[in-house]
């Protein structure tokens, strides 16, 4: 029998939606390597509070995900993905000659909650950068779709108080028909 392909895994929302809880949550269950824009920030930049050039950036979360699918690995990309033209821009890379299998998980977590998750963390996002990214995401031309070429959209609410049987519900959904 041969070897499932390689998938990938966009989380899709604004900073404070509980995008890195949920990658820490999905990672083994998938399984999949995660690759955070803040850890590649952290190593490029000393610091993952640097907003650096995307130019410069970019080839290494490329190069990152190139290396986990090279390793036979699903890939889970732990950042924003709050613009349309980001999520393509990853999705229609080609990875040796081959198109990877995306699943987007877009967290929809009320903006208060996202608020609130932020005041308390250690590395604050501006409110008016996660307002932004909020509205942006719940808007043409940037509200996610399944006609951008996921193979699967989950919706998930990471506030809501039955968050793990959103995830096991979504798991079945697409891990079940995967080859």
């Amino acid at each position: 029998m041969p070897e499932p392909r390689p998938h990938g895994h966009l989380l899709i929302g604004p900073p404070g939606s509980g995008k890195t809880t949920l990658a820490t949550i999905l990672a083994p269950l998938l399984p999949a390597r995660v690759i955070a824009n803040d850890a590649l920030r952290e190593q490029l930049w000393g610091d993952a509070n640097v907003q650096g050039p995307w130019s410069e950036l970019e080839p290494h979360l490329h190069g990152a995900i190139d290396r986990a699918i090279a390793d036979g690995d699903n890939v889970l990309v732990d950042a924003t993905h709050a613009q349309l033209n980001w999520r393509q821009g990853l999705m229609q890379r080609s990875m040796g000659g081959q198109h990877l299998p995306w699943t987007g998980w877009w967290l929809q977590t009320p903006l208060d909650q996202c608020l609130a998750w932020n005041r308390s963390r250690q590395r604050c996002v501006p409110e008016a950068v996660i307002r932004a990214m909020h509205l942006s995401l719940n808007s043409p031309p940037n509200r996610p779709d399944l006609s951008e070429g996921f193979a699967s959209l989950i919706r998930l609410n990471p506030a809501a108080p039955q968050l793990s049987d959103q995830i096991n519900r979504a798991l079945q959904t697409i891990l079940d028909p995967l080859p």
